[in-house]
């Protein structure tokens, strides 16, 4: 059970994540900046402020990989503290999608008299991802410059589904099913039919920026991406490593997507790929 809490005379919430490190503490938004100093775990504390044990083992498993903080201000204390904190949790995909780079919010812990720890996390145990992200200064640019068009974007179902899927992908233990959930938040965030493979990719190819060359290039990639996705969902035995290698290519072009989505500030319809689709012609 995920949850974020806030005392009547709490000021600050900290979530820590994990998937990237930063260089220096960054402002995203008034009263919600990222920071690269990670508290480590009171133990006492966390144990005395835990309303579930679940709370308490997500706080000692964040402990151990937790390598940012979210922190989240706001002098009002209480319930509009601690929704500011619940709505801050879309922020770990906004700096995921910023960085191309999975990105986990662990555990919630308030200030105050009487400091309270929470899950942050649907998954009940998180493992440490293969690679953590250095991001750039740059990058959290980009996240603070588009903080507006994401937040709007978090409404509309297709963004917000394939956003989901991205993140819960990189849980999964198996290749294969990471694959079968990246490609399902690709097809929904085009609204194309999961078997139009071509269509798929012509409407990626669309919405990536980019020359024609570099276009037609990523048109191709995504086909070749798409053909792993359909042996992973209809059984077909595929090696270990091609199934890795699907994984890393779903990934990368679902947050992609994501990203370019949120630069446009909309998730463009089928009835306008397809006019910018037939809009060429042959000489």
């Amino acid at each position: 059970m995920v949850g974020v809490i806030a005392g009547i005379d709490s000021t600050k919430i900290l979530i820590f994540g994990h998937g990237i490190t930063i260089p220096e503490r960054f402002e995203l938004s008034p009263g919600i900046s990222l920071d690269p100093t990670v508290p480590r775990l009171d133990l006492s504390k966390a144990a005395a402020g835990s309303r579930r044990f679940s709370d308490y083992a997500a706080a000692l498993q964040g402990d151990e990989i937790a390598s940012f903080v979210l922190e989240i201000e706001d002098t009002a204390g209480g319930e509009e503290l601690a929704a500011k904190g619940w709505n801050a949790l879309w922020l770990f995909h906004l700096v995921s999608v910023a960085c191309c780079s999975p990105c986990l919010s662990l555990y919630a812990v308030c200030d105050g008299s009487e400091p309270a720890y929470s899950a942050a996390n649907r998954t009940p145990f998180v493992g440490p991802l293969s690679e953590i992200h250095l991001a750039t200064l740059e990058q959290l640019g980009w996240a603070k410059k588009h903080f507006e068009s994401f937040d709007s974007l978090t409404k509309v179902p297709e963004f917000s589904s394939a956003m989901k899927c991205f993140g819960n992908a990189h849980y999964l233990p198996d290749h294969d099913i990471r694959i079968m959930l990246l490609w399902a938040g690709i097809e929904g965030l085009l609204s194309v039919d999961a078997e139009l493979s071509r269509r798929l990719a012509l409407y990626a190819a669309i919405l990536m920026d980019g020359t024609p060359e570099e276009k037609v290039a990523y048109f191709e990639l995504v086909k070749r991406a798409y053909s792993i996705r359909s042996q992973a969902v209809h059984g077909a035995k595929a090696k270990p490593e091609k199934l890795e290698t699907g994984y890393h290519f779903a990934s990368r072009i679902l947050i992609g997507l994501l990203k370019r989505c949120v630069e446009l500030g909309r998730v463009p319809s089928p009835p306008e790929f397809d006019r910018l689709a037939v809009a060429a012609t042959i000489r």
